[in-house]
């Protein structure tokens, strides 16, 4: 499992101040702090023993697009 802590980027690609977990490159939870994102990985690799990677910024790799609203 990887768990990625990173700047939450809105569709356009603009890095929000915002903080984003993903889980295998599928968007888990926004937070407005890091410090939030991060206790959110650690409890995550705290319960199954993966690794949480840190990006910078948005000066890293840009997360994947954020889940788009079904229609219905």
């Amino acid at each position: 499992m990887r768990i990625e802590v990173t700047r939450y980027r809105k569709r356009d690609g603009f890095p929000t101040r915002h903080w984003a977990v993903f889980v295998d490159g599928e968007l888990l939870v926004v937070t407005l702090y890091r410090k939030g994102a991060e206790a959110v990985a650690a409890a995550l690799t705290g319960m199954n023993g993966a690794r949480p990677v840190r990006t910078r910024d948005g000066q890293g790799d840009a997360p994947p697009d954020p889940l788009t609203p079904s229609d219905g």
